[in-house]
This record gives structure tokens, sequence and C-alpha cells, in this order.
């Protein structure tokens, strides 16, 4: 089979990511061409085809090769739009993978179980059954503990080299089980330095460190917090080295604000291009029928648990249903549209378990009592009552229609008992009794009752309606109520029989949402790297994050002052990647060191230079932390020194680079090699009152006109066997004449007013 090479192993991203040579060969042609095939009536065009072609390799090539474990770990972002295809994407992405050598992907696949099942069978569907019972090649092992050690270690040793397939709950319990099987010697020694591919489906959920906004308003000194889920990601990927982890997402404001602030900052990133026949956004609230397909909720009857607990069904509900029946009539029943054999309604209310099980039961009992009014006799008052209700609605059911297309009443009205009687209502929440496993083919017409199990990642199959009363009154969450748009996607063969109900606050979030998503991807789309589009998001008067009501971002002030220490020693992997580089950064700058601060001992001895503002962010950039504290310390840092190169006022130029006892053996300092800390003060003291030197102590050897970065050189004593004898780490200072607010972007913790969800 033909190999095609689409990028150059020469090419540097933005980012300075060498781009890997990707081949695209027998497993990944095979999964395009399976998605192309003539019986399949939402198969992709061949110009979709390419544009998946595409975008897969971009992805790839940004990925580490799957043989250098011994480059640094990488992060990449993936940004389509709300039900557009991201799962195809890295259905395509994992097939590529395994032409390119690949032998793991992890997949971090939501939050709840029914999104971990949906990921699993989709994996199997579009891989392994395109190859008609062959299952050689991929192997899927959903959730695994540390005793399935054997059996995936077994399918990695396998002659067919298949690759496996490893999706887990975004949950820490499901991610530590996974941290502590691939930390396992056998697993190591099997993968042979192998990197893995890791995929957060819904990266700006829960994988997000949710402490962020409390931990900017700590002092440096204070400990700070991280939240489980993030720190179980954290742990895993310490686990494997050189992994890339590759961010998906339909609202990446997050990820990009945060991009200098976190260790899942995303360095590059592709943006998705929705295939032929998408509905999104814009096609709902301002293209389709001058947004005629979105129907306002009236005040009285916009269920809110606090401000409107409603005791009876409002009549807009009801009229929902009464579009929701009429749809499936006319598109399943009347016009037979090919591959529509059946429709599905979303009844989103609320966010707890005890409304939506009222909702429920209204539709039913309403449902009910239309399948008894539709029994009696003709003529009968209950059913020519009922028929008179669907006849009212008939008209703006069907106005979207053309006139040689479109059905009358009473070539409709006789399809209606059917439709009601071929129907299944679900409450999907995490209740015992409730329903998650969906029979799509089992009826016509469907009614899905839920809330947060309804939201980011699930698919609801062929929706037509939505009935939306839940809001929130935190301008702040608009991304949130984004995730909650199932109703985009690609239904344009029955776009005209679709109807979205909402309040009137939500549609307006929306479309303000609207604009802001597409002068993001705009933004996005002109820049190379992600720090040109933070940069460009962070002073755009209209993407500054100051938009409260479509950025999940709180802009909080820190203040960077004095000197404080880090801890560089996570693992030794960062360690030996640490030492790597900054001893041939030493040498490549070993004619730079121009200021001597000389104080009689070696050990008092340091040397100098002036580094400019980028080459320094460069450094810092380089050089790895593996904890968070130190993480967010050097990220806060690089921000700080683009705003004070940036300012008019300071416009700062360099940076005192300081290697301190650079003459001297490591110096030795006490050490946890359990916690991987140091035990002792960092620095040495000043001289007591009897010393001539007056050294002014290692905190003393700073600039007072710009910031200065120290650069320590430690030795361990009674290190044990696999613990490097040496480090480096840094020390950083701040000095009073620049201490200053600026602006640092946070994550912040979204949730809606009712803090109560029981979902």
């Amino acid at each position: 089979m033909e190999r095609i090479i689409i990028n150059s192993q020469s090419t540097q991203s933005a980012s300075n990511h060498k781009l890997q040579t990707v081949e695209m060969k027998e497993y990944f042609n095979q999964f395009i061409e399976a998605q192309k095939m003539p019986n399949k009536k939402h198969g992709i065009t061949a110009d979709g085809a390419a544009i998946l072609r595409e975008e897969t390799c971009d992805i790839l090539s940004h990925c580490n090769p799957h043989n250098a474990s011994d480059n640094q770990e990488t992060t990449h972002l993936v940004v389509g739009y709300v039900q557009s295809g991201k799962t195809m994407s890295f259905t395509a992405l994992t097939a590529l993978a395994l032409d390119n050598n690949y032998r793991v992907v992890v997949y971090l696949a939501g939050t709840k179980n029914n999104l971990l099942d949906q990921t699993s069978k989709r994996l199997k569907k579009d891989l392994i059954d395109i190859l008609q019972g062959n299952n050689n090649h991929y192997k899927i092992h959903p959730n695994p503990q540390a005793a399935e050690e054997e059996e995936i270690i077994g399918h990695i040793e396998s002659s067919y080299k298949p690759i496996i397939l490893i999706p887990v709950l975004k949950q820490y319990q499901h991610i530590d089980n996974l941290t502590e099987l691939v930390s396992k010697s056998d697993f190591k020694e099997v993968m042979n330095c192998e990197t893995i591919l890791i995929i957060d489906d819904e990266a700006d959920q829960a994988s997000l460190n949710s402490y962020g906004r409390k931990n900017s308003k700590k002092n440096d000194d204070e400990e700070k917090q991280v939240s489980s889920t993030y720190d179980s990601i954290l742990r895993l990927r310490a686990a494997l080295p050189g992994n890339t982890y590759i961010q998906y997402t339909a609202t990446p404001q997050a990820n990009i604000l945060i991009s200098m602030q976190d260790l899942l900052s995303p360095k590059s990133h592709t943006l998705l291009t929705p295939g032929e026949g998408y509905v999104g956004g814009k096609a709902f609230f301002r293209d389709l029928f001058n947004g005629g397909l979105v129907l306002e909720i009236p005040k009285d009857q916009v269920f809110h648990k606090k401000n409107n607990p409603l005791q009876q069904m409002p009549q807009s509900l009801r009229d929902a249903l009464m579009y929701h029946v009429l749809a499936v009539a006319i598109v399943v029943e009347y016009l037979q549209v090919e591959d529509v054999n059946y429709l599905s309604m979303m009844v989103h209310p609320d966010n707890t378990k005890k409304w939506n099980k009222k909702f429920k039961t209204w539709i039913d009992n309403e449902l009910k009592s239309w399948r008894k009014a539709l029994s009696k006799p003709e003529g009968h008052e209950d059913k020519v009552l009922l028929y008179e209700s669907f006849e009212r609605i008939f008209p703006k059911a069907v106005e979207y229609y053309d006139e040689s297309e479109r059905p009358s009443f009473e070539e409709i009205k006789p399809l209606i008992k059917n439709v009601i009687n071929d129907r299944k209502t679900y409450l999907v929440n995490t209740d015992k009794d409730a329903q998650t496993e969906i029979d799509w083919d089992n009826c016509k017409m469907h009614i899905l009752v839920g809330a947060e199990m309804l939201n980011r990642g699930f698919t609801i199959e062929k929706l037509a309606t939505t009935y939306m009363p839940r809001y929130t009154t935190s301008a702040t969450n608009a991304d949130t109520i984004q995730q909650r748009c199932r109703f985009f996607g690609y239904k344009m063969d029955y776009i005209k029989s679709c109807r979205v109900f909402l309040p009137e606050i939500s549609i307006t979030n929306y479309c303000d949402y609207i604009d802001h998503e597409e002068e993001l991807r705009t933004t996005l789309r002109s820049c190379d790297s992600l720090a040109d589009a933070e940069r460009k998001i962070l002073l755009s008067p209209r993407l500054k994050p100051t938009r409260q009501n479509v950025l999940p971002i709180s802009v909080v002030n820190t203040k960077l002052k004095g000197i404080t220490e880090t801890q560089a020693f996570t693992s030794n992997e960062l360690i030996e990647s640490n030492t790597h580089f900054v001893e041939g950064f030493l040498e490549q700058h070993a004619k730079d060191f121009n200021i001597d601060y000389r104080y009689n001992t070696d050990d008092r001895t340091h040397r100098g230079f002036k580094m400019q503002i980028e080459e320094a962010i460069d450094f810092l950039n380089s050089f790895r932390f593996g904890n968070f504290k130190d993480a967010a310390r050097k990220a806060n840092t690089i921000r700080y020194l683009r705003y004070l190169a940036a300012s008019e006022n300071i416009n700062l130029q360099y940076v005192y680079f300081i290697q301190m006892a650079y003459n001297a053996p490591p110096r030795k300092r006490g050490f946890n090699f359990d916690a991987r800390k140091i035990t002792t003060n960092l620095f040495a003291g000043p001289s007591s009152a009897t010393d001539s030197t007056n050294y002014p102590g290692d905190k003393g050897i700073v600039g007072d006109d710009s910031i200065t970065i120290q650069l320590h050189h430690l030795g361990f004593e009674n290190h044990p066997l696999d613990f490097p004898a040496h480090a480096y780490t840094l020390a950083i200072n701040y000095p009073e004449s620049l201490a200053a607010n600026y602006c640092s972007n946070e994550e912040h913790n979204q949730m809606d007013d009712e803090d109560d969800s029981e979902d």
C-alpha cells in the first residue's frame, strides 16, 4: 500500500517542538475508506476525507514519536465544535498511530460511565468491526486494574504488534489504577522505551485544577491545593516518559488561558473542520430560517427550583412534546427519510434528580393520557380535543418545508397514534433505576430526561427536539451551557423538523457565545503558536478575559516579590532531563559570564550575565518541574516577564542569570528521597559578625533592577542506587522595585448557581 509522508522531520512547530514524520498506511487508509463507504448514507465525502487526513496527520505530527521516550513530554490541543466529529478525529488518530508503530493509546473518556461505555463501543465499531472479525490489531482494555497487567503485556508482546486501547473513566481512582499498572517493572520492560498517547476527551472538564483561582489568592509559602483528578493525571504522565497528552474540546478557553500556568498546558493546536451537513450554533441561532428553529419558553414557564419551582407541567413543555410527535410523524413515518428510523427529544430541566424525576413523571403521564385519548372511538371529546391541539401546532411544525414536500395535517393525523404508541422515555442520571443503555432502534420516538449525564460528550442519536429551561445566572458559565448543546450535530436531513426551546437569557447567551467562538477560532487559525493566540486573546477588546459571560476564567491579582527556592526533583527522568539541558546551556554560554561575585571560598564564588528576556523565557520553558507549585511559579514568572517587557513604563530588557558556586563541587543539602524534596535550606546564609568577607548570603546574590534566576547545583549523600547523585534546581528573585500587580488567568471551578447537583 502507498506510503504518504506528510511532514518533514526537520520541520519545527512554533513551540520549537520538532514535528515528526507521519505516514498514512494500511490501517489509517482502511479507516478512512470505511467512512466513505457508499452504503453509509452519512459517510464522509471525498473532500471530507481529505480534510480528515490532513488534520489527523497534523495532530500526530505534533506528538512525540513512538520511540522517543527521551523527549520531554508534550501537550497538543485539538479544537472542534460541539457534536462536530471529535470522536471520529481521535478514532482516526488511533488508526494512524497504529500505522506509525505506537503501541498504547489511553483515552480519558469522560466523567460518567455512560461516556466510557460510549467511547469503548465507538472504538470497537469503527476500528475492530471494519476488519470483519480480524481482532489481531486493536485490543481494548477499558478501566484496567493492575491485575490485568499480564493480559495487556501478552497483547503487547504478540507477534501481530497490536495497538492497545485503554479507555479510562476520568476519575482519580481509575486513573491511579492505570498509573499503578504502567509503573510496574514488567510493563516498563515490555514497552522498551515506547511512548504513549493520552487522549483527553472534553479536556477542559475535570482535568484542569479546580483550585486554580483559590491558589492564586495564596502566598507562595502557603500550601497550594490540587484537585484529585488533575493530580492523578499528573502522576500518570510522570510515570510515562515522553508521553503526548492530546486535549480534545469544543470550549478551549480555559486550556488556552491557563497555558502559562499549568503542567497540562498545550504547546500547539489543531482546529478541526466540521463535515458537510453539520448544524451548529451559527445555523440554529443565526443562519437557518432567521433563527426560527429556536423558540422562547415564556418567563412564567421557565422552571427554576428556587426562583420558579413549577407545580404542574408547563404548556411550553406540552407544546414541545407535540412538536416532537409531529416531527417523528413527518420525518420517520410520512417522508420516511433514509436512515432516519427514529427521532429523539432531550429534556434538560435541572441538575438534581428530584426535579428530573418530576419532569419525567409529567411527560409519562401526558403521553399516557394522549395514548388513552387516541384509543377512544371517533368523535369522542378527548380525542377531538387532542387532535385540535396537534392541529394548532401543526402549521408552525411544517413552516420550513417546501410546498412540494409539505404534508397536510390530514395526511399526518392518522400517523400520530402510531408514534405515541411506539415511544420510550428515559431517566438518564446516576440513579440505580435510571437508564443509560439506550436501544435506539427499538422505538420510533425517544425522550431523554436528565442533566449532567446528557452534557459533555454524550451523543443523543438523531436528536430533533430540545426542551431546556435550565439556565445559569452566573455569566461566567457560558461555555458550560455551550456544552449542553447536544442539539448541534449532523442533522441536516431532518433539520426542518428540529426545534429548541430555551429561556430568553439562554438564547442571549448563546448568541453572544457564537460571536466569541467564531472570533476565537479565527484567532487560533491565524496564530502559529498558542502563546501568540493567548496574547491576542488577552489584548483583544472582543476576547479579553473581562468578557465574563463567555470566558470560564477569572482575572485575579498576583504579586511576585522576594526570593523563592524551587524543588526540581519529581522523577529521575526529570532530573536527568534538566541536567542534560543545563549542561548544554552552560557550555553554550561559557563566554557570556561577565559578572563576578567573589567571597573568599569556591562555595561563595558565583558568576552571572545579563540574559535577554526572550532567552530567559526560553530557559524557563526548557527547565522542567513536576510539581504543581513550582510549575505554577515558573509559569507566573514567564507571564510576569512578558508583562514587564511589554509595559511602556518599565520595558524590562534583561534578567540576571547567576550560576551559584560554579567552581565548587555540588553543594550538599539534606534530602528526603521518598518525598523527593530538600529538607534543609537551599540558601547558604550570610557571614557571621566575625567573618571579614561580609558575605550577604545566597539571598543577597541578586540584581536590584531586574528579576534574578539563580542556578543551584546540589549533591546527595547516601543516595539510593537508582537515584541521581546530583541535580540542578532554581531560585528566583523579584526585586522590590518591580513588585507589582499583574493579570494572571487561573482556571475557575465552574458550576451553576445551584451547587447541590445530585447527578
